[in-house]
């Protein structure tokens, strides 16, 4: 009977734990790069470029300027020029 308690208290206690501690187990960790869909800015284009995710800032840089590929390559191109200045 002590040994049932005692593996309920532990139980209790690891559930008390993780409810704490909610990133323990989730992929909290993660979360993609990628701004959510029509809510990207410049801001997110410069964060991605300084993370190393060019291609990734192009397609952010299409959805908000509703540019070719090409055209978003060059502006983020030229953007990420002026940032190493």
């Amino acid at each position: 009977m002590v040994i049932l308690y005692t593996i309920l208290v532990v139980l209790a206690g690891i559930l008390v734990l993780l409810n704490t501690y909610p990133g323990v187990l989730s992929d909290a960790g993660l979360k993609s790069k990628r701004p959510a869909r029509g809510r990207a800015t410049m801001f997110d284009v410069r964060h991605l470029l300084m993370e190393g995710e060019r291609d990734m800032a192009i397609q952010v840089y299409c959805e908000i300027f509703k540019t070719t590929p090409i055209k978003a390559k060059k502006d983020v191109e030229d953007l990420e020029r002026s940032l190493k200045v």
